[in-house]
Formats: C-alpha cells, sequence, structure tokens
C-alpha cells in the first residue's frame, strides 16, 4: 500500500527539534519528513518521496508518496493521508511537475568515472565559453534543462513535448554537517504530457527503481527532489 499525503507543520512545531534548524532548509525539511515515521530504526532506507511546497506564513507544506501511512509527531503538524494507486492509461494526457536535481557527469580523462556537476552550470560555464552573452546565454542554459528531462521522460513512461515544458525556479541549496558544506541545486519542471507506458509511470509516482539508463527521476531524493506529480487532463 502506498499514500499521497499533504502535510503542513506550523512554525511553533519546530521547537520540539533537536537539531536541524540551523542546517539549511533542505535539511530541515528531511528531519522533519523522517519524524513522520517515528517506527523507522536507525539507517532503515528511505522508502519515501516528498516535495516542499509554497504555504502561508508561518507554516511549512509538503507533499508525500510513502509506502507507510505518516504519523503527526506534534498537535501543529497536520497529516492528511489517502490510500495511493495511480491508474492512468496509454495516450491519456497529464499535468506533471516535476522537482528535480539535475546532474551530468564529467570525466576529466578517459579512464576515469565522471564527476558529477550541476546540469546548469555546467552548461553556462561551456556557453560562456562559447562567447554566450544575455539571452543566448539564458537559453543555452534553459536548454541544456529541458534537454535532461527529455533524455528521461520517456524511461518515465512519458512522451513529452520539450517546448511545452516550463524549467523554472533554479535554486542552489546549501547543507551544513559536521563542520562541512554540501551544495546541490534543484529545477521546477512542469507541463502537459502523454502517457506512453502506464505502468512505468506508475512505478515514477510510487518512488520505484525502474530499469534502463537515464531512468532516475535524479539525485537528492531524501532532500525534497524526484517526487514526480501527475494530475489526468479533463
Amino acid at each position: 500500500m502506498s499514500y499521497f499525503s499533504r502535510i503542513s507543520i506550523k512554525s511553533g512545531a519546530l521547537a520540539a527539534l533537536e537539531g536541524g534548524l540551523d542546517a539549511g532548509d533542505a535539511y530541515r525539511d528531511h528531519t522533519l519528513i523522517w519524524r513522520l515515521f517515528p517506527d523507522s530504526p536507525d539507517k532503515a532506507p528511505r522508502d519515501f518521496l516528498f516535495r516542499a511546497a509554497s504555504a502561508a506564513s508561518g507554516t511549512l507544506l509538503y507533499y508525500l508518496v510513502s509506502q507507510r501511512q505518516p504519523q503527526s509527531w506534534h498537535p501543529l503538524v497536520t497529516v492528511n493521508s489517502k490510500p495511493f494507486q495511480p491508474r492512468l492509461e496509454t495516450g491519456e494526457w497529464v499535468d506533471f511537475s516535476l522537482r528535480a536535481n539535475p546532474t551530468v557527469a564529467i570525466a576529466s580523462a578517459p579512464d576515469q568515472r565522471g564527476k558529477r556537476h550541476d546540469v546548469l552550470m555546467h552548461a553556462k560555464i561551456l556557453a560562456r565559453q562559447a562567447g554566450l552573452q544575455g539571452e543566448s546565454l539564458q537559453q543555452a542554459i534553459r536548454q541544456a534543462a529541458l534537454a535532461w528531462l527529455d533524455k528521461r521522460a520517456a524511461s518515465w513512461g512519458l512522451q513529452i513535448d520539450p517546448d511545452q515544458i516550463q524549467a523554472d525556479g533554479y535554486c542552489q541549496h546549501v547543507l551544513r554537517s559536521k563542520g562541512r558544506e554540501l551544495r546541490f541545486s534543484s529545477v521546477d519542471y512542469q507541463g502537459m504530457a502523454r502517457v506512453q507506458d502506464p505502468e512505468r509511470l506508475t512505478q515514477a509516482m510510487l518512488g520505484q527503481p525502474l530499469p534502463g539508463k537515464n531512468a532516475s527521476l535524479g539525485h537528492a531524493q531524501a532532500f525534497g527532489c524526484g517526487l514526480l506529480l501527475v494530475k489526468r487532463l479533463a
């Protein structure tokens, strides 16, 4: 059984946290979501995906897909859950959104393993080296973000037209832990798509591993990336 949940957390509940508030918003979100699963042993595998959403001042809002039903851990934490089993048909149109951490592996030598780089920053460097500026520079960066999605969408069971997709909300996140700073970026994708493979799309929506190259929903899934939300169009 899987569950789709809407979680709202008022600021007063944050006082119950023992740590994590000064480690960056992404780490705060990570800590708050884990608190919804009190039966999880230390180092248990993560079996959920979540996304932070805009909410009223003083309240944090999250969408969550999980294999277990989340539980409120404070009177100021509201959990609205329902069983989640997507039922989609080949050929139907859907509205989708995804917050992802788009990266590309770049090897410094042919016999070395590629090092992970931010797709947008890598595209920006290459565009500047090519002499692009202004609108041409921004277009090159946007195309790199859309190419990352286009390369993967079919593996998730979606047929997309990159010209009809928005890629915005680029944000760089900083995590502070044990005297170190870890950074990752996120991009918000949204648009219309046609269902090509309902089974694979259902797996992607539930956060289940998909076979094949470029099938991942991206990295930083423990910090609010990788939740694919799909809504059937009327």
